[in-house]
């Protein structure tokens, strides 16, 4: 009974966390209240992010060492005290980059790591469901606080007054999840993975870690290059505006029940759905190079969507099963930061792409590129100096 309290802890504080992909309901009003421009808009969510990856770190070496519950409730708090900093900031751009950039985006990387990490040590034999269903509430948390905040908004309240409400409510509902992120019996968790028990040190250094590395930030640069940028592709290739809107949220969608679905694939399947995963991604971004229709740009938008979320399931999973799932907390943060890279350089370049060649051939082409390549690396990885097998099995 306990594991599935602490599995309902997992999802809702992955859930409150996920907030931050809501943050575009917000820039409207930031721009219409406080003069706060697109840019700089995109500068605190970009922040965010960054931030999120790199704390996340230090946040999976800090539960290994002081447990899940004390480090994510740390997190909560710090969440918490970013959203509250930035909705008394007066609309001044430097306080709230402060409070929902750097100190929110730290709160979402120590709390992230502890629900993946304290999940599949109770469920073992599930790692991809595990993690599937975690993930998948980190997405699915911004639509409802996307609904949320966009009904405070519609209510006459200031976007700032939104900010504290959802501070205080999703980052004390975390403080309060975190109590419950009980821990196994250590004498009953068997350590796993072909990995043993080696110093962090020596896993960075590892072939494997680094091909996981190198794939995670395949499949995410596409993902973020095409999210990034969906509505402008759509109204490139001549979709009405609504049509282009309706596309983000079939993306939304499509994310969401990738995540689920891959890990129980991988549960079933095994690790060589990861080289289906890059395929898809990559079929799906050629469909929408090759066709501009309505309907044959919503099905590669759910296509993509449904591959790209398969990434935040699939190498988590993977890290648990070559290295061990006692490990996970200590090692994902490293393999995730390939994500953090890719969010850096995915829209953006997409973006630039965009804009020079007045198409989105070109960038649509190099998500197909990339994720072809990461399959790619996937079928050929070797067995490496250190003994490893291939994680990739037939």
């Amino acid at each position: 009974m306990k594991r599935y309290l602490v599995l309902i802890a997992c999802l809702v504080i992955q859930s409150c966390l996920g907030v931050v992909y809501a943050w575009s309901t917000f820039v409207p009003a930031l721009k219409q209240e406080y003069g706060i421009h697109e840019g700089h808009s995109g500068l605190i969510f970009g922040t965010c992010i960054a931030t999120f990856t790199v704390i996340m770190v230090f946040g999976g070496i800090l539960q290994q060492k002081y447990g899940p519950r004390k480090i994510c409730a740390a997190g909560g708090l710090l969440f918490l005290t970013g959203y509250v900093t930035g909705s008394f900031s007066g609309g001044n751009f430097t306080v709230i980059f402060t409070g929902l950039g750097l100190l929110a985006g730290a709160g979402i990387g120590l709390g992230y790591v502890c629900p993946l990490a304290t999940g599949i040590k109770w469920f073992p034999s599930h790692k991809g469901f595990i993690t599937g269903l975690a993930v998948a509430g980190f997405g699915l948390g911004a639509v409802f606080f996307s609904k949320t905040g966009q009904h405070m908004l519609d209510q006459g309240h200031s976007v700032l007054t939104v900010f504290r409400n959802i501070g205080l409510i999703a980052g004390g509902i975390v403080i309060l999840a975190s109590t419950l992120l009980f821990l196994p019996d250590r004498t009953k968790q068997k350590p796993s993975g072909e990995q043993g028990d080696l110093p962090l040190r020596a896993i960075l250094k590892q072939t494997e870690f680094k091909t996981l590395f190198w794939m995670i930030f395949c499949g995410t640069f596409g993902g973020l290059l095409i999210i990034g940028n969906l509505k402008p592709i759509g109204l490139s290739v001549g979709l009405p505006v609504a049509k282009a809107t309706f596309s983000v949220m079939l993306f939304a969608v499509g994310n969401a029940a990738g995540r689920v679905l891959w890990g129980l694939l991988y549960d079933r399947i095994g690790s060589v759905v990861i080289i289906w995963c890059m395929l898809l991604l990559a079929v799906g971004a050629g469909w929408m190079t090759l066709f501009h229709d309505p309907g044959s740009f919503y099905i590669s938008t759910v296509v993509i969507a449904f591959a790209f979320g398969g990434c935040f399931v699939l190498f988590a999973a993977q890290v648990a099963a070559s290295f061990g799932a006692h490990r996970l907390g200590e090692i994902y943060p490293f393999v995730f930061l390939g994500y953090g890279i890719a969010a850096l350089i995915g829209p953006a370049t997409g973006g630039w792409l965009i804009h020079r060649s007045g198409s989105p051939a070109l960038a649509t082409g190099c998500v197909v590129l990339i994720a072809i390549t990461g399959a790619v690396t996937a079928k050929i990885y070797p067995a490496g100096k250190n003994g490893n097998k291939p994680f990739i099995k037939e």
